[in-house]
């Protein structure tokens, strides 16, 4: 019994040894981007500066590249100059880094994909893990290899085979380092499912995405459910991972751009915090090549307002170290979310905001003096006794004692899909746009085709409501709609109202299904087409999603038509 207990003490102090390996905090960035930089005369002072900017958010966690090209600019002869430069930067500055074990040899010139070039780039894996074995503990197995840009031809096979020596590898020189596998542009669930059916399940400690969108914000993206449903794959494989977000962002460019990021940076934080993220690396720091900083300059320094948010919410949850604990939800009125987090001395800190244009009071019981109440910019929240105000911007109350709240439940999550829900964002079409569109509805599809037409919103809709209508279109013409994750298999019914004045060609609405990187089409579905001059139509489609697909995005078509087609309450509802 002695033995059996003290090998369950050594299994357990290798545990706890490897979980401290590298700090907790979830708070990270692709911030310093150091090998894209190294020709600047003054690149350690000025990276410094950068490093200084980022820690004073709270953020001690980088994504960095150091490229196999580079350190091994000819087949066998290594340069570590710069490398050493850089892990001896990161020791210094106390951030801790992750590096992704990426690109193509100086030679190849494409990703590994024979076994001969595999076994080269295993051997750079073994040769900079050993080398930095105790600057880096977490490496990313290359970036988006899911899309073109970084994989020429996508194959999710082979690059499960180069995962698989490149984990022997890397643990062959450190045990105890942690292996992050996928890395996919967008939240690609179906490649996911590629890696673990070609057997790479076991060659990773953890699985990573790029939850980007193109559909607004971190809730119109329906954030919440992309992460749940991967979240519920990598549990139903018997051996749960990790999940990590490695890039994820917005730009912004004009106050109300920039007012928008900063709300949908602390909604991504408190959104994966809440779906057992364990980190989350913002894209990026600052304004590098197109605007999705957080600061636009750095001499003289300029942040945006999403700098300030980001502050204030390590300030709340805690960075560096451990952050606070995701306990539940607080029950709110409909349109609101509070998110409830646990701090080490037991206090609790609440994260709210709203989901629609007009601001909801919200009652608590009671309130101590402990209590701070500040929006993401720092600005105090006005209260009215025992009420407040919430809107679209979160606010951030702290000190909160946990009798002094209603229940906590994770059951209280708003954003969990009922039966017969409307997965159509703004079906209606009764939401108007600054522009006299109708919200969620872009004309023209997102890869920039089908705007050959006359597009408006109206007031001729079925109830003396909004409507669309597309009129005089040429060969491509449609209303697209922002992607909506799907289940593969899973029966989803598009109904919807469309109305022709002597219309010709094509009047449908229709399931554009596209893979999880968001851009590749795996087909569609459509309604009865409807032509000549019609009063209001129902017409309707039912679908499964195909194999391969993780999105869909609702179309409402009118192509060749001569004549004027409007649309309708609009809904996509999974049977």
């Amino acid at each position: 019994m002695r033995i059996i207990i003290f090998a369950f003490l050594l299994v357990l102090i290798a545990c706890c040894a490897r979980a401290a390996k590298y700090d907790q905090s979830p708070f990270a960035m692709n911030g310093l981007k150091l090998i894209h930089n190294r020709q600047n005369p003054n690149l350690w002072t000025d990276t410094a500066k950068t490093a200084q900017v980022m820690k004073d958010a709270g953020m001690y966690w980088d994504r960095l590249e150091l490229w196999w090209g580079v350190v091994e600019p000819e087949k066998g002869k290594f340069d570590w100059t710069f490398a050493d430069k850089v892990a001896q930067f990161y020791r210094e500055q106390g951030i801790n880094g992750m590096p992704i074990l990426s690109y193509s040899s100086s030679w190849y010139k494409k990703p590994p994909d024979n076994a001969e070039e595999r076994a080269r780039y295993a051997e750079y894996v073994y040769q900079i893990v050993n080398r930095y074995k105790d600057t880096f503990h977490v490496w990313e197995v290359w970036n988006e290899p899911n899309i073109p840009s970084f994989w020429p031809e996508p194959n999710v096979r082979d690059y499960t085979l180069m995962l698989k020596e490149a984990y022997k590898a890397a643990k062959k020189a450190d045990p105890n380092c942690t292996i992050i596998a996928a890395a996919t542009s967008g939240p690609d669930l179906e490649y996911i499912k590629g890696i673990y059916a070609n057997g790479g399940w076991g060659f990773c400690d953890a699985i990573s995405i790029h939850p980007y969108s193109m559909c607004g914000g971190p809730i119109s993206q329906r954030l919440d459910k992309i992460l749940r449903m991967h979240q519920e794959y990598i549990k139903s494989k018997g051996k749960p991972k990790p999940l990590w977000i490695t890039e994820m962002g917005w730009t912004s460019n004009g106050a109300q751009e920039d007012r928008d990021q900063a709300v949908y940076v602390v909604q991504s934080y408190v959104i994966s915090l809440a779906n057992d993220v364990e980190k989350n690396f913002w894209f990026c720091l600052d304004d590098w090549g197109e605007k999705w900083g957080l600061v636009r300059s750095f001499n003289p320094l300029d942040v945006k307002p999403s700098y300030t948010a980001y502050q204030q919410l390590t300030k709340a949850l805690g960075s560096p170290g451990k952050c606070a604990a995701f306990e539940g939800y607080l029950k709110m009125p409909v349109g609101v979310t509070c998110y409830v987090f646990k701090r080490a001395d037991g206090q609790r800190t609440l994260i709210m905001w709203g989901d629609g244009r007009t601001a909801k009071t919200v009652s608590f019981p009671r309130r101590s003096r402990a209590w701070r109440m500040k929006d993401i910019f720092g600005k105090p929240v006005d209260t009215v006794g025992l009420s407040l105000l919430v809107g679209q911007t979160p606010i951030i109350i702290t000190g909160v004692g946990a009798g002094e709240i209603g229940p906590v439940s994770k059951s209280f999550n708003p954003y969990l899909e009922h039966k017969g829900q409307n997965l159509a964002l703004n079906g209606s079409m009764n939401l108007l746009n600054v522009e006299g569109g109708a919200d969620w509805w872009n004309p023209g599809r997102f890869e920039g085709s089908a705007k050959d037409g006359t597009f408006a919103t109206t007031r001729e809709g079925r109830k003396n409501s909004s409507c669309a209508s597309i009129a005089k279109s040429g060969e491509r013409a449609a209303y697209d709609q922002g992607p909506t994750p799907v289940d593969v298999g899973k029966t989803y019914k598009l109904t919807g109202w469309i109305k022709t004045e002597n219309a010709t060609g094509a009047n449908q609405i229709a399931l554009f299904w596209y893979s999880g990187n968001m851009w590749t089409y795996q087909g569609n579905a459509r309604t009865e087409n409807i032509t000549g001059t019609n009063g209001w139509t129902k017409v309707t489609v039912t679908a499964k999603a195909p194999e391969g697909t993780s999105m869909v995005r609702v179309n409402l078509i009118s192509e060749n038509n001569t004549g004027t087609t409007w649309f309708d309450d609009v809904s996509l509802v999974e049977e």
